[in-house]
């Protein structure tokens, strides 16, 4: 995708939100901005941050909500960790199409085809389970879904039955899968985790290379409700066709050049259900733009 067409849907979404959530218009009013004061990814510093707590101090479940209940297709309550009271998060069925297709090129792209033998391993009420769960149908790779409520001699009974040449993991339900396969002295080829920091953690990071020849990490964040990037560690490629980035300075100005560096804020671009405008995601990161096919560049996140 390039930048001007990504600028177009950049586009669309505000005057969607704007048009369609009272959040929105009222947020736009007391900015003194509209929709059409977007002409360029610069003029994203027009438009209010959206911060965490003024999303979680909402008083309705349903206060970004950009359509009736009548044409959802999935509700889920999305947490990114066990402590967190949750988030209403909505979609229609071409934001589930959307986020499937992105989460099959960001497992493609890690290797996982229909040869592969997968275990999933996480919550499946969180609609970014399902996700992977239809992705990796989509690949014609073999699943062995493992849910959050199973216990070590689960998941020991299921690995005396089936070798995975694949674990795709959120990062906090790693450890007793890593314990069983090591165990079980099985080797990966991959293991893929899922984690609400752009990096996984450094424990993680310590303890896979125990298990696995490769390592895949994919960032989500529940108020965003999707996969947002993913890659090899130390270099996630932005999902552009779902979310705008932009590195906060010290300043308060959003930047979106090559090697940009502050805290990551991010925009959906093709949001139905949910529009996010300018959402603080209080993770400091540092922007490097590749060149790919044609006029095309594409945007890596690295920590920092």
């Amino acid at each position: 995708m390039t930048a001007a067409e990504q600028l177009v849907l950049l586009q669309r979404q505000i005057a969607w939100a704007a048009e369609k959530t009272a959040f929105y218009r009222d947020a736009f009013a007391r900015a003194g901005v509209c929709a059409g004061d977007v002409h360029t990814p610069a003029d994203m510093n027009r438009l209010p941050l959206l911060e965490r707590a003024a999303w979680e101090g909402a008083g309705a479940p349903f206060f970004m909500l950009a359509l009736p209940l009548s044409g959802l297709m999935r509700m889920s309550l999305l947490r990114d960790s066990a402590h967190e009271r949750g988030i209403f998060h909505c979609c229609t069925q071409e934001d589930v199409a959307r986020r499937v297709r992105s989460a099959a090129q960001m497992l493609s792209a890690a290797g996982i085809n229909r040869a592969s033998n997968v275990l999933l391993v996480g919550d499946f009420t969180d609609s970014r389970m399902l996700d992977l769960q239809y992705a990796l149908d989509t690949l014609g790779a073999m699943t062995m879904p493992i849910g959050t409520d199973a216990s070590a001699a689960d998941i020991d009974r299921i690995l005396s039955v089936i070798v995975p040449d694949t674990v795709i993991v959120w990062e906090n339900l790693l450890s007793p899968v890593a314990a069983a396969l090591q165990e079980k002295r099985i080797m990966l080829h991959r293991l893929v985790t899922v984690g609400a920091r752009v990096m996984p953690q450094e424990e993680t990071r310590a303890i896979s290379g125990n298990f696995a020849r490769g390592h895949v990490h994919l960032y989500t964040d529940a108020v965003l409700g999707a996969l947002i990037a993913g890659g090899a560690i130390g270099s996630m490629r932005i999902d552009a066709e779902q979310f705008f980035a932009e590195a906060l300075d010290a300043a308060g100005a959003g930047h979106t050049e090559d090697g940009a560096a502050g805290e990551l804020v991010l925009s959906t671009i093709a949001a139905e259900a949910m529009p996010v405008l300018r959402y603080r995601t209080g993770r400091a990161v540092r922007f490097v733009r590749r060149a790919a096919s044609g006029s095309t560049s594409e945007l890596y996140i690295t920590e920092g």
